[in-house]
């Protein structure tokens, strides 16, 4: 396999990667927004408890985190697509 023809690998399975991860935030997006949207209406309703208002909460802050990580993952594959796409486009 020619040099070309491994970046073009290299590309597609990064590209892959990166689509793969972007779904992943965007389902962790809305399972974020579901358990605002959640806390929020128990509050409202008086249905919560310190203690399990305290459980929503640091299951929020968790989502959160993960969340970061994700987009800081997506970055990097990001990055690496970009100079991966000049690398080839010096191959030409």
């Amino acid at each position: 396999m020619s040099g070309r023809q491994e970046a073009e690998k290299e590309l597609d399975d990064l590209e892959a990667e990166y689509r793969y991860w972007l779904v992943e935030a965007i389902k962790l997006g809305r399972e974020i927004d579901e358990l605002e949207k959640r806390i929020d209406r128990h509050e409202a309703a008086g249905e919560l408890d310190e203690a399990q208002a305290g459980e929503f909460r640091e299951r929020l802050r968790q989502a959160h985190q993960r969340q970061q990580a994700m987009e800081e993952k997506i970055q990097g594959i990001r990055r690496k697509l970009d100079e991966l796409r000049e690398r080839l486009r010096l191959l030409r």
